[in-house]
């Protein structure tokens, strides 16, 4: 209905219609001047008065709760959004790194290669391999590991925005190992946890697991990976709750 549209004769007039006028969705101009014909009329009054006292029946009922699962996937979707996403790389540019890394060019590899009598054969997969009685390379190190973070009991609140960001399950490797190893302590989770990350708690190297607790609150648990499982309560270094109370 517009500004410009006739107000509807009555009485008597549709339920729908005076439901509109309760609920103030129509045009002030008409609204006002279909307000107090409606409230001289006896039935019309009457739905009124029953849709006053429905309101007021909702307005009273207690706060509803939201559910936890419901929470945790909105937790779970927020640690999802804070986590950093991987920046994007052409391959050109990747490939310029490893070169630079490397310190060689494709062919002073060959050269060097050639001059050193080895030979490389593709297997059907697609991998190289070196012929028998080659030397297996040196393994490799990886020099930008970060050490884990150290933390007193009490400053484990602080660590909850860099977990967040991982998914490393350091010593535990698996969530099923990390499943038992919180089954042990008596603690509950539904899903994978929002963040984990290998932790140095008072000089003794865990893992820290933030789980969802309800809506605007983390648990946090430390675990001992070479003590916690299923039956080992005393795995659990650490219990608490952190976020609004």
């Amino acid at each position: 209905m517009t500004g410009m549209e006739r107000v509807p004769m009555g009485p008597p007039w549709s339920v729908d219609l005076i439901a509109d006028l309760h609920a103030g969705v129509l045009p002030p101009e008409v609204a006002a001047q279909l307000r107090p014909r409606v409230e001289a009329d006896p039935e019309a009054r009457e739905v009124l008065q029953a849709l006053d006292a429905t309101l007021a029946d909702l307005e009273a009922l207690p706060p509803i709760p939201m559910p936890d699962h419901v929470a945790a996937r909105i937790d779970a979707a927020l640690a999802a959004e804070a986590r950093p996403a991987a920046p994007v790389v052409s391959l050109d540019e990747a490939r310029k790194r490893r070169n630079r890394r490397l310190g060689l060019g494709g062919g002073v590899l060959v050269a060097a290669a050639a001059a050193f009598g080895v030979v490389f054969a593709v297997s059907p997969g697609g991998q190289q391999a070196n012929t028998p009685g080659d030397a297996a390379p040196a393994p490799t190190t990886n020099s930008n590991v970060s050490a884990p973070l150290s933390l007193k009991r009490d400053e484990l609140g602080s660590a909850v925005g860099e977990v967040l960001k991982a998914q490393n399950y350091g010593p535990l490797e698996t969530p099923d190992r990390l499943a038992g190893c919180l089954k042990g302590g008596g603690i509950t989770s539904s899903g994978n946890p929002l963040g984990i990350s290998p932790i140095n708690l008072e000089g003794k190297d865990a893992v820290m697991a933030i789980l969802p607790a309800g809506l605007g609150k983390y648990r946090l648990v430390v675990l001992d990976p070479t003590t916690c499982g299923p039956d080992q309560p005393a795995g659990v270094l650490a219990d608490t709750t952190v976020g609004q109370r």
